[in-house]
């Protein structure tokens, strides 16, 4: 890079200005009348009515007038006094502008060395994370890549990694590695314990995925064994009522049926309960005879479920039944 020739003190450069003052003519006219103005509206009485809301309106607009009045001029003037200061600003500005805009493309090159010096740096670190997890048997990439272990303080003048920040990542490492050998204790202790309580151990041992602890899945393993006992013993008790109540029935069926040359038959439905030879598969029902067909039109009277029985009879032996109107 060649030296420029201007120095910087060769850049100071002077002004030239005048501070202006600003002054009011016959102000001391203008604050009465505005005193005056403020003193006549203050002692006004106004009736807000319908009939006397037109007065107030008309004061409001008056004094809006002069207001108006007055900031116009200050703003005509302000306008005035800062055309020069406006005029030498725009000046400096555009100066400003031009040693900006070659600052500004010198800086983009300067900024393109950096991303390409710390892409650098980032393949480093990365190599030494890798050397660090292997015999932790982790992924490298198991920990984040602190911003800090890019900085440029942190490598050597040779351009090698710190030693403070291989220690730093070794240290992360060290703890991810620790907590996963726990989860595993963890996982294998749930799965011998869930085994042996009859559960599903693969279930139980992804709890310690969602951060339970050990202590918290052994009383859920408890409780549901729990729960599955209570479950088990509720269902063989109904099941040993309904063997109860079914023997209860059948054995009052007995003694309130009618012996037949057919077997034991309720008196009340005609049903068998008890046949002389083994009932015939429900397939097998169905009577075949070469007896002659008859039709004969009856009239039963009977209870429900006598009639019921008799209607299971009558399409068990394939008899046709017609509804006679």
């Amino acid at each position: 890079m060649t030296e420029n020739p201007l120095a910087l003190q060769d850049m100071q450069f002077e002004v030239s200005y005048t501070p202006s003052k600003i002054t009011i003519e016959n102000e001391e006219l203008l604050d009465r009348l505005i005193e005056q103005t403020t003193d006549h509206y203050n002692n006004q009485v106004f009736k807000f009515d319908e009939e006397n809301v037109a007065e107030a309106k008309q004061a409001k607009a008056d004094l809006n007038k002069i207001a108006k009045l007055i900031d116009d001029r200050r703003k005509e003037i302000k306008a005035d006094y800062s055309q020069p200061l406006n005029i030498f600003e725009e000046k400096m500005k555009r100066y400003v502008e031009r040693i900006k805009v070659v600052s500004d493309d010198i800086n983009s090159g300067i900024k393109l060395f950096d991303e390409s010096e710390k892409a650098v740096r980032l393949e480093k670190v990365k190599n030494e994370m890798v050397k660090i997890a292997e015999p932790l048997n982790i992924e490298p990439d198991t920990i984040e890549i602190s911003t800090t272990w890019l900085n440029k303080s942190s490598f050597t003048t040779k351009g090698e990694v710190k030693g403070k920040i291989l220690d730093e990542i070794h240290d992360k490492m060290k703890i991810v590695a620790m907590q996963r050998s726990q989860i595993a204790a963890d996982k294998a202790t749930i799965t011998d314990y869930a085994e042996i309580a009859g559960l599903d151990p693969y279930a139980w041992s992804g709890l310690i995925d969602q951060g339970w602890s050990v202590a918290d899945i052994r009383e859920k393993i408890k409780q549901a064994v729990e729960d599955k006992r209570l479950k088990e013993q509720a269902e063989l008790e109904a099941q040993q009522k309904k063997a109860e109540y079914e023997a209860a029935m059948e054995k009052m069926q007995r003694e309130q049926a009618l012996e037949t040359d057919n077997g034991l038959v309720d008196p009340e439905t005609g049903e068998i309960i008890i046949g002389n030879e083994p009932e015939p598969e429900k397939s097998q029902n169905v009577y075949f005879d070469d007896s002659p067909t008859m039709t004969v039109t009856l009239q039963l009277t009977g209870t429900q479920n006598q009639l019921s029985a008799l209607n299971n009879y009558l399409i068990e032996n394939g008899i046709e039944v017609v509804p006679v109107q």
